[in-house]
């Protein structure tokens, strides 16, 4: 925050900053720069531990939980086909607020699993979040774009894929933080009982635990019991919170992000928000002096040629 804080703070006293903090002062570019940045943050949480659930919790190989998520592509693919339909029919404004509740929606769905529930709850989850997300890409990348002119638009695609980045790796250190801070609360106390070496190993992840239990002999299907039960403490956690995070932006999205139809007032204001480049008065200086002597020279020709016989 204090480097934020300091970059705006120098932004905002540079004749030509890397990226003006005014631009996040327009309604388009602030909206869909938010919308991007917690739709990435909750698709990358959401793969690290999603990918421990098929893996760990349904015992689904790599490949087979690749093969698992299919079904994101599948959805987002169509929705993204229709979704400048429906922004050009009823505004960014409406649309991409709706992308995030439904991203939302899906991540709380995933909140009502637990280790038994199998993959088709799974993939209803998937569903839901595919058309958040084929309804918020569109529709934030379009946003960023249309709020700036063309001689700004480096700096719109720079931005959303900035926001891209960014939200990717907030998404997955703080999902991963969550998750994890939750599965060691909940484990059982009696680990102590095992030798320090393993206890070490369960506390560590939820892969090293069910691997410990594995070799356990007679108590090691209690173990991976309570193993699967602290995974899906930590799971459930980590899906409250983005799902928590994106309807909070959903909100924001909703009351920031500009009505439909005011795409040149959004143009104007860029112009106006963006410092255009100092120009000296040098050139000015220069031109002027030229002409002048150009006036001369012709004046000498015509006396010289008026003195001909």
């Amino acid at each position: 925050m204090v480097a934020l804080g300091a970059y705006v703070f120098l932004g905002l006293r540079s004749r030509h900053p890397l990226l003006d903090p005014r631009l996040f002062g327009l309604r388009g570019f602030g909206a869909g720069t938010l919308a991007i940045l917690v739709q990435f943050m909750a698709v990358f949480g959401f793969f690290f531990v999603g990918l421990q659930f098929l893996q760990l919790i349904l015992g689904y190989s790599p490949l087979h939980s690749a093969v698992a998520l299919i079904p994101v592509a599948a959805v987002v693919l169509p929705t993204s086909v229709v979704t400048p339909r429906l922004a050009k029919r009823l505004g960014v404004k409406a649309v991409m607020p709706t992308g995030l509740l439904f991203l939302a929606g899906g991540m709380f769905w995933l909140t009502r699993l637990h280790a038994d529930s199998g993959y088709l709850p799974f993939l209803g989850a998937l569903v839901l979040a595919g058309a958040g997300i084929g309804l918020t890409s569109a529709t934030g990348t379009s946003s960023i774009v249309d709020s700036l002119g063309p001689d700004s638009q480096g700096v719109a695609s720079a931005m959303n894929d900035t926001a891209r980045e960014v939200g990717s790796a907030i998404g997955i250190a703080l999902m991963g933080s969550v998750f994890s801070s939750h599965y060691r609360s909940a484990l059982p106390d009696d680990l102590s009982r095992l030798p320090a070496q393993a206890a070490q190993t369960v506390h560590h992840s939820a892969a090293g635990g069910l691997e410990v239990a594995a070799h356990l002999g007679a108590q090691g299907p209690a173990l991976a019991a309570a193993v699967r039960d602290a995974f899906m403490s930590g799971f459930t956690s980590a899906m409250e919170v983005i799902a928590a995070i994106l309807l909070v932006a959903a909100i924001a999205c909703a009351a920031i992000a500009p009505r439909p139809g005011r795409k040149a007032a959004a143009a104007a204001a860029a112009a106006a928000a963006v410092p255009q480049p100092h120009r000296s008065a040098e050139p000015e200086v220069t031109t002027r002096q030229q002409t002048t002597a150009l006036g001369r020279d012709t004046d000498v020709l015509n006396a010289s040629t008026a003195d001909r016989p």
